[in-house]
This record gives structure tokens, sequence and C-alpha cells, in this order.
């Protein structure tokens, strides 16, 4: 899901007001209730999210503007991701002498819990990931339409990679590793270079013979 690293806000202005309201976590934040996993299996609160966690705390039309959608299309879709708590609404700025309310995630980093024993957690993971996939696919497509992408060489700005290899259970915390090297190399500030994005789905193929289908007791892990 978004991560949000660096958690800030900008006053372009004396005359910009901005009013504190909720507390927000300072740690990762486990998106696990039913309710705030069926709000995240649509595409557009996703985007929201990353555009959220990457800007930290702005208006809806900075908002709009970043996701290039019109600004009445996200009211709704903002109050979803507030009443599921996953979003907050965290005071005003005065612009102009209008009123912008301000928004921001509930915590720098959101993490999906998976609970795979639990059909109604299984079943909205499973959505959550179809869509980000979606996006994925829309947002390579668009890329390829454009053109104008460097394609070879250390500064190769496009993928799309699909690997298997059969991997030793000893072997799995170091693409564990990998993986979390690779979300950290994305935790740039806001407002630095081109916006990327990455989508990595690592899952076990069932291959293997019935009886090494069982991992070792007391060694699942949470994921995000």
């Amino acid at each position: 899901m978004a991560s949000a690293i660096i958690e800030y806000m900008i006053i372009n202005s004396m005359s910009d007001i901005i009013t504190p309201s909720n507390m927000r976590n300072t740690g990762p934040y486990l998106i696990k209730s039913e309710k705030q996993l069926a709000v995240l299996a649509c595409a557009i609160r996703q985007e929201i999210l990353d555009v959220l966690a990457e800007m930290g705390a702005v208006s809806i039309a900075e908002l709009a503007a970043s996701l290039g959608r019109p600004p009445d299309g996200l009211y709704f879709h903002l109050r979803r991701l507030t009443q599921s708590g996953l979003v907050q609404r965290v005071g005003y700025r005065f612009r102009s002498k209008r009123r912008e309310a301000l928004y921001r995630t509930v915590a720098p980093e959101l993490m999906l819990q998976y609970k795979p024993e639990e059909l109604a957690n299984r079943n909205g993971v499973r959505a959550i990931v179809g869509s980000m996939l979606r996006l994925g696919i829309r947002d390579f497509g668009r890329a390829l339409q454009k053109g104008n992408l460097v394609v070879t060489g250390a500064h190769r700005e496009i993928w799309a990679l699909r690997r298997t290899g059969r991997l030793s259970w000893g072997q799995i915390p170091r693409i564990n590793r990998l993986i979390q090297n690779l979300r950290a190399a994305m935790a740039t500030p806001s407002g630095r270079g081109r916006l990327y994005a990455v989508t990595v789905v690592l899952t076990p193929l069932d291959r293997r013979r019935k009886s090494e289908r069982t991992a070792p007791a007391g060694k699942t892990e949470k994921s995000k």
C-alpha cells in the first residue's frame, strides 16, 4: 500500500492558518478491519492514499491537481477514507479568503495485515491487490503510449518482469530484505524528481509435493 515517509505541512504565506486536530500515529498502521479492506478495493482510493502519503497534508484542490481529476469527484472517496479511519482531516488553511480543509493519512506508513486463515481478510486483500495490479497495468500502458522513456542502461525507467525460481526456506529472508530495500529506495521527499510507481508481487506457487506445503511452525509473518 502507500507509505508516507516524511510528515510535513507547507505554509505558503502568513495568511495561511493551519489548525491541527487529530493526533497522528507515529508507527506503521495495520489495515485489518473488513471496513478498511473494503474501502481500499477501489483503485481511486488507493491513488488518493498514494498522493497523501507522498505529499503530506494537502487540500482537495491540491489532491485533484496531482491526480489529474476534478475536485468534485474526490469528495465522496475522501469521505469514505475518512470514515474508515485511514485519512484524517487535520485542519484548515485560508487562501484568498477561502477556507480549505487539509487531509493526511492516519500514519506515515500504512500496511496490509494478511490473515489468510480468515475468509473476510483473504477476500479483502485479494480485491486490494487486484486493484493495485490494474493500476500498474494502466500506468505501464500510459507510459508506453507517451514514448518518452529510457529503456536501457543504468537509467532505465520502465520494466515488466516475471521470474520464478525455487527458494529454500532460508533464502526467503533475503528476498524480503531486497523488497524492503526497494521500498526504502522509493522513499524520497516530495517534489524531487519524476514520479514513479513500483508494484511488486511475491507469491508461492503450489508446485511442491503435498508433504512440503506446510511452513515450519511459528514462521509466518505480516507483509505489506
